[in-house]
Formats: C-alpha cells, sequence, structure tokens
C-alpha cells in the first residue's frame, strides 16, 4: 500500500539528512591537501546534526514508523556525536593522579596588569594547582622580560621550565618535574609543535607534546562577517562573506593538515613511550587534525572524561572545542573540564588529571 505523500517527504528529507551528517562525520579521513575545501565540512558537523534530530522529532510526530531513519543516523556517527559532545559519569581524581594543564594565554591577554600589578592568566596558573602546564602564545613584548614577568611568578609552584620560538610565538613547558630535553616537531610562521622530556622519577620520563597548530587567520573583520554569517545571515553579503571566509578557513586547513601529520608521525616514532600531547588545535573535534592525532595511538582525555561540547575559544560564533589534551594508554584520565571560570585570554584553559594504570 502506498504511503501517504507527508510520509514519504519525511522520509526522504530523514534520509537526506542522514547522509549529509555522515558525509559530514567521514570527512575526517579525508587529508584537506587532497581536497581543499574539506576543511570546512566539519563546521557544519553541529548544524547538520541540528537538522536531523529537526527530522526525528517531526518523525516521531507525524510518522512514527519513519522515526527509525534519523536513529538509524545518530547510531551510525555515535562516535563522531561523542567526540563533539561528549557525555561521562563525574570522576574523581585517585590518590597520586597529576594535573595537565593547556592554555592558550594570547600574550597573557597582552600582558594586561590590574592595578596592584597581577595579570589574570598568570594569577590562575599559578594557583591552578596542576603539575604540568603546557602554554600556546605565551611570548611577552619585550622577549628580553619573559624571565621577570613571567617566571617569576610561577617558578613557586612550577620550578622548572622550557621554551621553543616559533617565530613570534612560543611554546611553554612549566612543571614540577625537572625537564630534560626539548625538540621543534614542526613549524610554519607562528604555529607549530614541540616536545619536552620529563622527568616524573628516576627511570620514568614522560614526553609532553605541546602544539599551536596552524590558525584560521580571521581578522576581527573576518571573525565579524562570521558571526553574522552564522547569526543573522539575512544581514549579510551570504555570498562574498562565504566564499572568502571558505578561502581562508581552506588554506589554513591544509597547513594544519600537514602539521597536524608531521606531530603524529613524531609520537608514533616514539610509540611505547608514556605520552601527554596538548595544544590548541585550531580546529574542530570533527576535522582531520583531531583524527590524525587521535589515531597516532592517543585518547582524547576530555572526550574520556569530560562532558559537554566543551567551548574553549571565547570570541564570536566560534562555539566549539579547539583546545585539546591527549594521552597514551598508560594514562587514565579523569575530571576534564574546558574552565570558563576564567576570561584572562581569547581561550578558556583546559585540564585533566592523569594517572598511571597500574
Amino acid at each position: 500500500m502506498k504511503q501517504p505523500l507527508h510520509k514519504r517527504v519525511i522520509a526522504g528529507a530523514s534520509w537526506c539528512a542522514v547522509i549529509l551528517l555522515w558525509l559530514c562525520a567521514a570527512s575526517v579521513y579525508v587529508n584537506p591537501n587532497l581536497c581543499s575545501y574539506i576543511g570546512v565540512v566539519g563546521l557544519a558537523f553541529p548544524f547538520f546534526l541540528a537538522g536531523l534530530l529537526v527530522m526525528q522529532a517531526i518523525s516521531l510526530l507525524f510518522a512514527p514508523r519513519q522515526a527509525w531513519i534519523p536513529l538509524l543516523g545518530l547510531a551510525g556517527c555515535f562516535f563522531s556525536v561523542r567526540a563533539y559532545c561528549p557525555v561521562n559519569f563525574p570522576s574523581t581524581p585517585p590518590k597520586g593522579a597529576i594535573k595537565v594543564l593547556s592554555f592558550n594565554t594570547a600574550g597573557y591577554n597582552g600582558n594586561k596588569r590590574d592595578s596592584l600589578g597581577h595579570n589574570a592568566a598568570l594569577d590562575y596558573i599559578a594557583m591552578s594547582n596542576a603539575d604540568i602546564v603546557c602554554l600556546q602564545e605565551a611570548y611577552v613584548t619585550p622577549s628580553t622580560n619573559f624571565d621577570s614577568l613571567v617566571v617569576q611568578p610561577l617558578k613557586a609552584v612550577l620550578p622548572y621550565y622550557d621554551t621553543i620560538d616559533i617565530g613570534a610565538n612560543i611554546l611553554a613547558c612549566f612543571s614540577r618535574y625537572p625537564i630534560l630535553h626539548k625538540e621543534l616537531i614542526c613549524c610554519k610562521t607562528a604555529n607549530g609543535s614541540a616536545a619536552f622530556r620529563l622527568l616524573l622519577a628516576p627511570g620514568d620520563t614522560v614526553l609532553v607534546v605541546n602544539c599551536h597548530l596552524e590558525s584560521m587567520h580571521l581578522s576581527p573583520d573576518d571573525r565579524q562577517k562570521y558571526h553574522t554569517l552564522v547569526r543573522d545571515p539575512e544581514k549579510s553579503d551570504v555570498d562574498s562573506s562565504s566564499r572568502m571566509l571558505i578561502t581562508k578557513i581552506s588554506a589554513a586547513a591544509a597547513d594544519r593538515a600537514r602539521q597536524a601529520t608531521l606531530t603524529a608521525e613524531y609520537v608514533e616514532r616514539h610509540a611505547g613511550m608514556s605520552t601527554i600531547l596538548c595544544g590548541d588545535f585550531n580546529d574542530t573535534p570533527i576535522s582531520f587534525t583531531h583524527h590524525r592525532i587521535d589515531a597516532a595511538g592517543l585518547t582524547d582525555a576530555y572526550v574520556a572524561a569530560g562532558n559537554g561540547i566543551g567551548r574553549s575559544f571565547n570570541r564570536d560564533a566560534i562555539y566549539v572545542r579547539i583546545d585539546n589534551i591527549f594521552c597514551s594508554s598508560d594514562w587514565e584520565a579523569y575530571g576534564s573540564r574546558v574552565d570558563h571560570s576564567v576570561i584572562a585570554s581569547d581561550h578558556y584553559p583546559i585540564y585533566t588529571f592523569l594517572h598511571r594504570d597500574e
């Protein structure tokens, strides 16, 4: 018996929503250097997911027998949805867990100081009780003031530190543990990644990789156009704004993919070594960048022990987690969180507690 027209329309729309979401989820397997615009597709994931949820509601109301189609769509990309917005039971860090903090400080918010000479980002780091801290955009101007402005406020709680310069950028590692070695993994202009080897105990080292991967290089005007495009498309020149943004985002995605690949290959060459990888990926959880790092045999600590979207960039309409902490399989993550309680940069800090499996 032929179904009523409205049910056939709902079924067709549901299948379209499913296919779009699946294609978006599958885009993480395609290197943006092979397909120039694939780096933009992941940005559409929340919109496609919302569309599928709308179709689920419509199906339940007007075509209940078709409701299995959106459910199949959700089941088929369960791991992508979980990567974007994980849900976990609260977890209390066990005794002996270490706290790892990653923070893009944006130059400590331009090194702004209050009337007492305190900087909010540095105060937060000093009071965080973290054992290992990875900082991106850790520069000060002039650079000769780094010791007096940054090291001195932190050395009482984080006595060991080292840095690697990438152009005008600085990747820094502060720690309660001695830093034995450092090396640059990759760089382009002011973005890339670096590795620091820390001594946790005699004979026990951990490799800490700090990343600040290629930025989208959107100017304030570009970000305003993006904000308008997302929030009020009727008020923007959609065609010209979209073309300009897609071109910039695609070019950055290709550079970021190369950096992510070099970083992942570095981790793979050190397979079997205890590893913690932190940093600003400048990309969403639904991206080749995130997938390539994950495929190096590391665990996303926020996916394993965090909750919610975890927005980590606090400007404009970019409502997504672009800062991450990963760990090797000898660690288990607890209490991962993007800390929205402090606005001391254009990024929120992200932290997790890691405990060694016995």
